[in-house]
């Protein structure tokens, strides 16, 4: 196994810690968080080259040189980007990490998509997905405590307590 690890290109291995921690991110978003790793050459920061990464990291899978964890990360990826919440996804992600809670409205704003059934719609898939993949239930869970947590009428409370 120790082998195989040094044949996967290091570009590759980068791909896949990234789609693991943001599952379903756009080829966009993905292009903006290489920005400054040394494991992509410039060459690789386009749409048309994340599109390929994406297939030879695939391939890799199917040809049995990658472990389990590669396949259940690229599934939990494609369900968020099929469902279109991985770019919102990656939002709560950062939210559980920091510890601060960011919400819908500010998910919208900096993702430039205001609308009013966004968390109507968010809300609804997130928790759909949340029941077939534990890894997003947790972070979503998560992410809820923040919510409640950051409530002023919460924090009242809580301060009585």
């Amino acid at each position: 196994m120790g082998g195989r690890r040094s044949e996967v290109p290091k570009h590759l291995r980068a791909l896949y810690q990234l789609i693991r921690k943001y599952p379903g991110v756009s080829s966009f978003s993905i292009i903006e968080m290489t920005q400054n790793d040394g494991r992509f050459s410039d060459e690789m920061r386009n749409e048309q080259s994340v599109s390929q990464m994406m297939f030879e990291l695939r391939d890799i899978v199917e040809d049995g040189g990658a472990p389990g964890t590669v396949n259940r990360a690229l599934a939990v990826h494609d369900r968020l980007a099929l469902a279109g919440l991985g770019d919102a996804y990656r939002y709560l992600v950062r939210s559980v990490e920091r510890g601060e809670y960011f919400g819908i409205g500010d998910i919208q704003q900096e993702l430039g998509r205001m609308s009013n059934s966004f968390q109507r719609k968010f809300n609804a898939r997130i928790e759909y997905i949340s029941a077939d993949y534990p890894e997003v239930e947790e972070i979503y869970n998560s992410w809820l405590q923040l919510r409640y947590i950051s409530n002023p009428i919460v924090r009242l409370n809580l301060a009585e307590w």
